[in-house]
């Protein structure tokens, strides 16, 4: 599972995306979203990108700003068609 910081920054993104490239396969990618009071585009491209893989994403507990800022940019279906409980 990745955890999202509470800051999702251009610099958090660069510091993520490798690990969540090579975490995409052939089982959705879990991202934990619980800490997230912050996200900006760049983390939200990556988000989008790895929701559109065959597998797609699953983001578990996603913080109130998390879900806010989904439902701001119009990418809540984008990116939580995958979300676990």
């Amino acid at each position: 599972m990745i955890v999202l910081p509470p800051v999702c920054d251009r610099a958090a993104t660069a510091a993520l995306y490798p690990e969540v490239a090579e975490a995409l396969g052939p089982h959705p990618l879990a991202i934990d979203a619980s800490r997230v009071e912050r996200i900006g585009q760049a983390m939200l491209q990556v988000l989008v990108s790895a929701a559109r893989t065959e597998a797609g994403i699953a983001v578990h507990e996603p913080s109130p700003a998390f879900a806010a800022t989904l439902t701001l940019a119009g990418l809540e279906k984008a990116v939580m068609e995958g979300v676990a409980p």
